[in-house]
């Protein structure tokens, strides 16, 4: 489908957010991926979510109450003890609800780092993709799994009501509403199938719920920087609102003409760390 983004937010878009589905996958050939074990000792997120690594890094279980781990093979199952709690809190959440356990995607390499392929964030051990389809799955198709099925009705455009319903937007609410959680990103036309389903009373958790590009198989979140990571870099703060309101209209125009004579935008290339990951690399 045509994204009727204007082009800075699609450049930011591409600068900061993990890819989704309308992204061109970022891929690069870096020493990350290769890393097969974390560091020991404390656990500690040092940079910003994609210019960053974390030391002493916590598995997630394959399976647990309320949810269930895609792709180990991929080895991106490792986080902060604050995300896995995080998770494992929301799972529990999930079996009181009396629902399917959710599916987890993404979540960070061993010591984190730039992924060779797929996201751009990611890096600091605070992050999660979350699928909107629930399981239960067996541990085979788990592993399996390419393609996840979007909340989006062929047209790209309009919501699939028959995929995205209250479970999913109870999910989103219980992950928005975990002080934890600093920013959720979906697909803009999920989050404003949200501003008009909901009611204006009963929509103030949305404010974290942030519209992005691809997201429309799932969500992404963001946790805050760990009290006890200080070199941890925080995103700036969410406006006031609930965000239903003219910067999410925004996505829906179309973009300005662009310039014949302009240079095409460059990609984005790779992530310079913070120095003290380097140690982190070396399995200091």
């Amino acid at each position: 489908m045509r994204s009727l983004v204007p082009a800075a937010i699609l450049v930011i878009a591409c600068a900061l957010a993990g890819a989704g589905p309308v992204l061109a996958q970022t891929r690069y050939d870096t020493p990350w991926a290769g890393v097969e074990t974390p560091t020991a000792g404390t656990a500690r997120s040092i940079g910003g979510a994609a210019r960053g690594c974390i030391a002493g890094a916590r598995a997630l279980p394959a399976e647990g109450a309320g949810f269930q781990v895609l792709r180990r093979w991929r080895n991106r199952y490792w986080g902060h003890g604050d995300l896995l709690g995080f998770l494992e809190r929301l799972g529990r959440q999930q079996t009181a609800a009396g629902f399917d356990p959710f599916l987890i995607g993404d979540m960070s390499q061993p010591r984190g780092g730039p992924m060779a392929s797929g996201h751009r964030s990611h890096q600091t051990g605070i992050d999660a993709d979350i699928l909107f389809t629930t399981g239960p799955m067996s541990p085979a198709s788990r592993e399996a799994l390419r393609d996840p099925p979007s909340m989006l009705a062929a047209d790209g455009r309009t919501v699939d009501r028959g995929r995205f319903g209250p479970t999913q937007i109870a999910m989103l609410r219980n992950a928005a509403t975990d002080l934890g959680v600093a920013r959720i990103f979906v697909n803009f036309h999920l989050k404003k199938y949200l501003c008009t389903v909901l009611p204006a009373g009963k929509r103030a958790w949305l404010r974290k719920v942030r519209p992005w590009l691809g997201h429309d198989e799932h969500f992404h979140v963001r946790l805050r920087c760990p009290s006890d990571s200080p070199a941890c870099e925080e995103q700036a703060a969410i406006p006031p609102g609930d965000g239903c309101d003219d910067t999410l209209e925004a996505w829906f125009r179309p973009p300005p003409p662009r310039d014949p004579n302009a240079p095409p935008p460059r990609p984005p290339g790779p992530p310079v760390l913070p120095a003290a990951c380097d140690a982190i690399l070396a399995g200091n």
